[in-house]
């Protein structure tokens, strides 16, 4: 569980710095950051949690993170695929695509993690 929680709390960070970086200096950050910002606090928070509750609260954190990805990827993919066009669509599906990944595989380790006994953790 020590790996999950490393890269859940990597993750996080880099949600929550990439989007303050993009939005830096811009008075929109507090409206169009939220979202990001507030599931890397889930996640930094699951990171916390996961040590007296167990992995569950890590598959919580990641569900939400691959939910977030989603609700990104499919409108990106939308504008590529049917418009109209929107500048650099396929730089954005591409990496929404790379970011989907290590989401899925995280909930499935989490709940790989969930069905072991606890002393086998």
């Amino acid at each position: 569980m020590t790996a999950l929680r490393i890269l859940t709390l990597f993750v996080a960070a880099m949600l929550a710095l990439g989007e303050l970086a993009r939005w830096w200096g811009d008075p929109r950050l507090v409206p169009m950051a939220f979202d990001e910002l507030l599931v890397a606090a889930v996640m930094l928070g699951c990171v916390v949690a996961a040590r007296r509750r167990g992995p569950a609260v890590l598959l919580l954190g990641w569900g939400l993170y691959c939910g977030l990805v989603v609700s990104l990827l499919v409108p990106t993919l939308d504008h590529l695929l049917f418009g109209p066009p929107k500048e650099s669509a396929v730089f954005y599906a591409v990496i929404l695509a790379v970011m989907l990944v290590p989401g899925i595989w995280a909930v499935q380790r989490a709940l790989a993690l969930c069905r072991e006994p606890a002393s086998a953790r």
